[in-house]
């Protein structure tokens, strides 16, 4: 890429089908970011096309790699830039942009590109963790919950519709349509040893998610620079759904629920299942597996913040 003479080279990656951007929102935005940068944009033509546009960006020696969509979008971007000199840049289009709260980003487009384009602003390296060769940004899950981002994922429209509250409807739908109790069905292994868990869920960073701008919070404090904190529920009940949801959103914690299972800052553990299940990274869902080992990749992208 050759930048224009004073302005320096960016990529900007979007994902046209991101619930909050428009053509006209679209145009708007990438002039004001002109103004600052040279810029090569591009829009993504399926799941995981965004992993190897950064790559290649990063092979090229762009600086700064702008993912322009949700959470799942911006998964893709970091696993395309982590481990390479590039920065990556978020202008948050999603439902939730959980990640791009963790580290600050305003979510109006426009105060984003403000964000991104400010002198002031520093880059910061930061950990990601790990399920085998996937990175995340916040959060990872194996079983229900990813059944649930499965079952929103398959249904864009609807999700685009409905926002935040159409997860935790599918989830509750899900939960109750399949069957009353769920059962342990796999195993959760680490330095404690051996559990008998029906949902696993790795926090690299906090909230889980958000509720109507409250942040969901299953653990009490995962830290963006220190291990991977694992939450897990031993059984299922569609009659404790009001306590999951009291503890997660109002109390701030779902780790002391009975049910819980909880340890922080991990290093790695593994989730092994005599039958495959469901998996997701930061939303997006992964083909099921009966294996999967989760581990820490210190300081491996770096974040413009």
């Amino acid at each position: 890429m050759i930048a224009e003479r004073g302005k320096p080279a960016a990529v900007v990656l979007i994902n046209p089908n991101a619930r909050r951007l428009s053509k006209p929102l679209s145009i708007n935005v990438l002039s004001a970011l002109e103004v600052r940068y040279s810029l090569e944009v591009y829009s993504t033509t399926g799941r995981n096309a965004a992993i190897g546009l950064a790559s290649q960006a990063a092979d090229t020696g762009v600086e700064l790699v702008i993912a322009w969509g949700g959470d799942g979008h911006v998964n893709e971007v970091a696993n395309g830039l982590a481990g390479s000199a590039s920065c990556l840049g978020i202008i948050p289009g999603g439902t939730m942009d959980v990640f791009a709260r963790t580290v600050g980003v305003p979510r109006d487009p426009f105060e984003a590109v403000a964000h991104l384009t400010d002198e002031r602003r520093a880059e910061r390296r930061v950990t990601l963790g790990r399920m085998d060769d996937r990175y995340f940004t916040f959060s990872a899950g194996c079983g229900f919950d990813a059944e649930a981002a499965e079952r929103v994922e398959s249904r864009v429209p609807t999700k685009h519709r409905f926002g935040e509250p159409y997860f935790y409807w599918s989830a509750w739908r899900l939960l109750a349509s399949t069957y009353r109790h769920r059962n342990p069905s796999m195993q959760l292994s680490g330095e404690w040893g051996d559990v008998a868990v029906a949902m696993v869920i790795a926090s690299n960073s906090g909230p889980y998610a958000y509720f109507r701008r409250r942040p969901v919070r299953l653990t009490p404090e995962p830290r963006l620079d220190g291990g991977v904190d694992v939450f897990a529920l031993r059984k299922m009940r569609i009659e404790a759904l009001p306590a999951y949801a009291w503890k997660s959103v109002v109390s701030g914690s779902l780790a002391e629920h009975a049910d819980a299972f909880h340890s922080a800052d991990q290093e790695a553990f593994e989730v092994r299942s005599e039958e495959p299940f469901s998996r997701h990274v930061d939303g997006e869902p992964l083909g099921p597996a009966s294996h999967v080992r989760f581990s820490v990749a210190r300081d491996i992208l770096k974040v413009r913040v």
